[in-house]
């Protein structure tokens, strides 16, 4: 069953990582300028991120297992119509609603795993290997992506996985056993007001951010767009604290248990970092040095080798350390990582600059990662573990929402300077998107020296300790039979 989640989650990540091989067929075909391609992930990206809420107050409240059957449906099925379709408008609308379905799939599979791995040795191993997803899909989709699109086209990537994410529900639906709903059933529950303006604010501030690189910051839709987002935010964090707890789609109690904000902010970090490597590195590859789709997408498979090798090391780490300190020395890596990203000007720099990046950067993402989402939920009462869950993995798909137009802002903002001056551009705008990033991590580990606590190693939660009361979800009966790992 864990297998099943683990492939909800390598879906989720495939249809924005396969995807990078096709950009310059993508923008061949569809007529896009190199700047509207990023909207093929924005699109994706923004829906995922902003309805992981909703879908994870869902899987608290209802059916987690629903809630997951019917976001690989919804998955397979508009990825199959983003095959389909022939111009670039629906082709982003039915991205945003594969990325709806993307966001239904993770905190659905978190509360299924929190739920019937109770144990904090089990559990750790169990959200270690889902993590494990996310950097292996990431340099796997790249492999396939550059297949299909020697030997097919970038359609037949979306068919793909379209058949792959319904064959996915379809086995979903045959073997994952129903479980009680954690919170009495109600639509007041749903806080349908709350997650309606919150989602409205994340869609409109990716919009915004999206756009600025290819209208200027200073354009009304881009300024719009920011100060309305404020405003419903503000709101949104203003009625969460007023209406009833149990109502609240974002309890305001979330944030006093230890260590979770600092965990869920750094959440926005690792897929900055991939998706800004695979999005800008990948037509560099393609493009200047000369490689093949094929020869590019190999020369990222240590991500995808350092992902799984920090993945299976990861519950041995918790046991022994602090979250803490295995977080901060994925920090440093990945520190180490961005400077050398700097640096990498030419495709001669690949064995000094780019192989090693890759090597340290992944297994730092992973080590961030992993190790956040392992302290986070022995941080919180299994009840909250759907929204708690969403709201990490939504900061998560904001450092690619957000990341990408960032980075893209910065290398396009000096590299059009340097043409006004009449020089060549070169790599410096790139070099200065890294720079970003480098100033970004130092900033996440500064912040983790001061605001992370380190835990109190014999509490419950960890270690073994959690006692039988806070541990039994669900019936004995499918506790005991739901424990294994297909």
């Amino acid at each position: 069953m864990l297998t099943l989640f683990c492939f909800g989650e390598f879906i989720d990540i495939l249809m924005s990582s396969t995807l990078f091989s096709a950009i310059p067929s993508l923008e061949r075909d569809m007529n896009m300028s190199q700047g509207e391609s990023g909207w093929a992930f924005a699109s994706y990206s923004a829906t995922f991120s902003a309805f992981m809420l909703i879908s994870g107050r869902v899987s608290d409240i209802y059916s987690a297992r629903w809630t997951f059957i019917a976001g690989a449906f919804a998955i397979g099925v508009f990825a199959i119509g983003s095959a389909v379709t022939t111009t670039k408008v629906p082709f982003y609308v039915l991205r945003a609603f594969s990325g709806i379905g993307a966001g239904m799939n993770v905190p659905s599979a978190l509360t299924l795993i929190v739920e019937w791995f109770p144990e904090p040795e089990e559990q750790a191993m169990a959200l270690a290997l889902f993590g494990s997803g996310v950097g292996f899909g990431n340099v796997l989709g790249v492999i396939f992506g550059a297949e299909f699109i020697e030997h097919q086209t970038w359609k037949w990537i979306l068919y793909f996985l379209g058949i792959f994410s319904l064959t996915v529900a379809a086995f979903a639906l045959l073997i994952v056993p129903p479980s009680a709903p954690r919170i009495k059933p109600s639509w007041r529950a749903l806080d349908i007001a709350g997650v309606s303006t919150i989602t409205t604010a994340l869609i409109l501030f990716v919009y915004a951010v999206t756009t600025a690189p290819l209208d200027g910051w200073g354009e009304a839709k881009v300024i719009a767009p920011l100060i309305i987002c404020a405003f419903l935010a503000a709101g949104f964090f203003i009625y969460e604290a007023r209406i009833p707890e149990q109502y609240a789609a974002l309890p305001p109690k979330i944030w006093k248990y230890e260590n979770v904000p600092i965990l869920i902010c750094l959440a926005f970090v690792p897929f900055l970092w991939w998706s800004n490597v695979y999005f800008e590195i990948t037509p560099l590859f393609m493009g200047p040095y000369g490689w093949s789709p094929i020869g590019s997408s190999l020369r990222f498979l240590p991500i995808g080798l350092f992902s799984i090798l920090i993945a299976v090391t990861t519950p041995e780490l918790v046991k022994n350390w602090s979250p803490k300190w295995t977080i901060m020395f994925g920090l440093v890596l990945q520190f180490i990582s961005s400077i050398l990203l700097v640096y990498a000007d030419s495709g001669d720099k690949y064995w000094s600059r780019y192989f090693p990046s890759f090597m340290l950067g992944t297994a730092g993402c992973m080590l961030v990662y992993t190790n956040a989402s392992i302290a986070l939920f022995a941080s919180i009462p299994p009840e909250i573990a759907g929204v708690v869950g969403a709201v990490f993995n939504s900061v998560f798909q904001l450092g690619s929402a957000l990341g990408i137009p960032i980075i893209s802002t910065i290398t396009q903002t000096i590299n059009k300077q340097k043409i006004e001056k009449g020089e060549d551009p070169g790599y410096q705008g790139l070099a200065d998107g890294w720079w970003f990033m480098v100033a970004l991590v130092a900033l996440s580990f500064i912040g983790t020296v001061f605001f992370y606590k380190v835990e109190d190693r014999t509490a419950v939660g960890w270690a073994g300790k959690k006692s039988e009361e806070e541990t039994v979800v669900g019936t004995p009966e499918t506790r005991s039979s739901n424990k294994e790992i297909v």
